[in-house]
């Protein structure tokens, strides 16, 4: 078995996690940065258009940040402002040395003479940063991970699986960047189903906010995309075979702060149950609301979960909660890599065990488990939610999980996180932002402020939600209830 010894290792190298590694072998400090295979895991930023909001980046002001990161859904970390605050001008201006960027209206992104959105950016930045990390001693390693090392209570690396061999990465830090887990729904463009956050969980790593993603307005439901403005241009909307005048008129004249979530809330809210269609010359796309950013994951406090050794970063945190995302995710990325670099090169070299024991495990989840998965949480979602629906999907998976073999850790983590969803959903007896469930169909002052935390409870193989304050580092739970 191939062993490594670094002071961090980083899982996933998407803009989140690459950012990290960069600034990290920049300053010296040893890091292996685990990127999956592509066709196993696909990086979501190698696809991205690399947007970032304009006044985000041009000087901005803490009254600027607000206005752009405004949140109805009152869940939004706590600590992001201030981040944004302190550590956006450094981290772009770094990164506009190495990408040049051009200004577009609203949105600053990579210079080039293909229009907005140039989808694939991404994968540009992405790979200049890899030469980077590499240029200054960093390590960059594909494999999947299939376990968190944790001895004692403390994550003291990874293991992996490289061309079917496996493989330990002993850290003193590691770090979470493996992304969201929208692709658990139907109707999304992303397929990571976020079994690494599952995985976290099976080690003791609390989540929260997970009932909480953002919702594209409009998005081609047959082909799993969102639907960009020149998708759009010249288009016609229908709703089941009568002109949708009302959603029409919105596309165009809603402000693009809000367009998305009032969209959300005022239309397929009340007509997501019935089919729509988009109509351009001969072309035909059914059409409705899509899931995009995750908007929980790994609670943490400055990028430190409650699973000592283990940091996370990117969609696969607890970051970002806020009415538009466009041009946002990856300004909150730099910043919070740039924090995060901060703190993990201050770390002292942590004495490591000269074994492990390493269980042979399989991350592999099954197109079958996916799709049932999705086809379950679909069954309840939006305005077909019940509360019994959602316990027997929670039995469902129960008991599949225990009829899986021990060494399936990737089935495991999906529907630990599948289970932690719905239960997260089932504590939020409102409507709220982009979530939406019919029995309760509008906000509850009373939840406002508060949000959801998933533990898994090994021995009893369950997982059980409570709703805490929004307050950065909060452990108290709040006298609501809980759900398990």
């Amino acid at each position: 078995m191939k062993q490594t010894l670094t002071r961090t290792v980083v899982i996933g190298a998407g803009i989140a996690g690459s950012w990290l590694a960069y600034r990290l072998a920049q300053w010296g400090v040893p890091v292996v940065l685990l990127t999956a295979p592509h066709e196993d895991t696909p990086n979501v930023s190698l696809g991205a258009a690399t947007v970032f909001h304009r006044r985000l980046v041009d000087d901005p002001s803490p009254e600027d940040i607000a206005a752009a990161f405004a949140d109805e859904t009152a869940t939004q970390h706590p600590e992001l402002r201030p981040l944004l605050t302190d550590h956006l001008a450094s981290e772009f201006a770094e990164l506009s040395e190495l990408v040049p960027f051009q200004t577009l209206e609203t949105m600053v992104i990579p210079r080039h003479p293909v229009p907005f959105p140039r989808l694939g950016a991404g994968g540009v930045v992405i790979s200049v940063l890899h030469d980077q990390i590499r240029a200054y001693g960093g390590t960059i390693m594909c494999g999947r991970v299939t376990d968190l090392l944790v001895e004692d209570g403390i994550c003291r690396g990874v293991a992996y699986s490289a061309d079917g061999q496996p493989g330990i990465v002993q850290a003193g830090a590691t770090v979470l960047a493996s992304g969201g887990y929208s692709g658990l729904m139907r109707h999304a463009p992303t397929p990571n189903s976020g079994s690494m956050l599952g995985i976290f969980a099976a080690a003791g790593g609390a989540l929260t906010n997970l009932e909480f993603s953002q919702r594209h307005a409009l998005g081609d439901r047959s082909a799993g995309r969102v639907l960009y403005p020149p998708d759009l241009a010249g288009a016609q909307f229908y709703r089941d075979g009568q002109r949708a005048v009302w959603l029409e008129r919105a596309y165009h004249t809603l402000p693009e702060e809000r367009r998305d979530l009032d969209i959300f809330q005022q239309y397929w809210r009340h007509n997501g149950h019935i089919p729509h269609e988009l109509r351009r010359g001969e072309t035909r796309h059914e059409i409705g609301p899509v899931y995009g950013l995750s908007m929980g994951g790994a609670a943490h406090t400055g990028g430190a979960t409650n699973l000592a050794g283990v940091y996370a970063l990117g969609e696969a945190r607890h970051d970002i909660a806020a009415n538009s995302i466009l041009g946002r995710p990856w300004a909150t990325y730099l910043s919070s890599a740039g924090l995060l670099a901060d703190t993990l090169r201050e770390l002292p070299d942590q004495q490591m065990p000269e074994t492990f024991s390493v269980p042979a495990r399989s991350v592999e989840v099954s197109a079958e488990l996916r799709r049932e998965v999705r086809e379950r949480l679909h069954a309840f979602e939006d305005h077909r939610f019940s509360e019994g629906a959602v316990q027997a999907f929670v039995q469902w998976c129960r008991t599949t999980r225990r009829s899986l073999p021990a060494e399936f850790n990737g089935s495991a983590g999906v529907l630990i996180l599948a289970e932690s969803y719905a239960l997260s959903a089932l504590s939020r007896r409102e409507s709220r932002g982009y979530f939406y469930r019919a029995d309760f169909p509008t906000a509850d002052p009373a939840l406002s402020g508060l949000r959801t935390v998933a533990r898994y409870d090994s021995s009893a193989d369950e997982v059980s939600v409570e709703l805490v304050a929004n307050i950065a580092g909060t452990k108290v739970p709040v006298e609501v209830g809980s759900a398990r």
